[in-house]
């Protein structure tokens, strides 16, 4: 993966809504040189998103100075994950969620063998870690099935046994793919993008 498209990319901002959050890209790199992306499978007993899986991050408090300290302590949060582990290499394009909120997404990298030996999950919050091989983010598509259940166009989705992603994590994530591959694939900024 180049990194550097990553770390150019220049995101498109959009204007801040009542409530922001913002989530975490983890980019898990082995000593092969394997790329897998660390998605959390909230817990069944959360009040939103539950059983989704999704990127880590939530919404800003009011004590974090910028969105990159909300995604840094969601991910303490969520992942025991303390900043010094990981470095951070970008940050993508703004999106809103369903409920008209902004949400950024920042870029970390960090060897897989140091997630491994550091996280672990908030059982209140995750149920179960999944890692998203990078080689998948092409099979990603647009699920017609979706279109009565969600307003977001494309409806971005990808499954894998038990596994289902969609909604704004597999946009996020074509979005991603989209900055690396130099793909130019319709990614809906907001749900009412068509």
């Amino acid at each position: 993966m180049d990194f550097k498209k990553l770390s150019d990319y220049q995101p498109q901002l959009l204007p801040e809504t009542e409530a922001t959050a913002a989530v975490m890209i983890i980019l898990l790199i082995d000593p092969a040189g394997h790329l897998e992306i660390v998605l959390t499978k909230r817990a069944e007993t959360l009040l939103t998103y539950a059983g989704h899986y999704s990127l880590p991050g939530g919404l800003r408090d009011a004590s974090d100075s910028d969105l990159y300290a909300t995604a840094t302590r969601e991910v303490q949060e969520e992942l025991f994950l303390s900043s010094d582990t990981y470095q951070r290499i970008g940050q993508l394009d703004d999106f809103l969620d369903r409920y008209g909120r902004l949400v950024r997404p920042f870029v970390v990298m960090m060897e897989k063998e140091t997630f491994e030996k550091n996280y672990k999950f908030s059982a209140d919050e995750i149920d179960e870690i999944y890692y998203f091989s990078a080689t998948k983010l092409s099979q990603i598509k647009d699920d017609p099935k979706l279109h009565a259940i969600t307003k977001r166009r494309p409806s971005y989705a990808f499954s894998e046994g038990d596994v289902f992603i969609w909604g704004l994590t597999a946009t996020i994530l074509v979005h991603l793919s989209n900055i690396i591959t130099g793909e130019n694939k319709t990614v809906g900024k907001d749900i009412l993008t068509t």
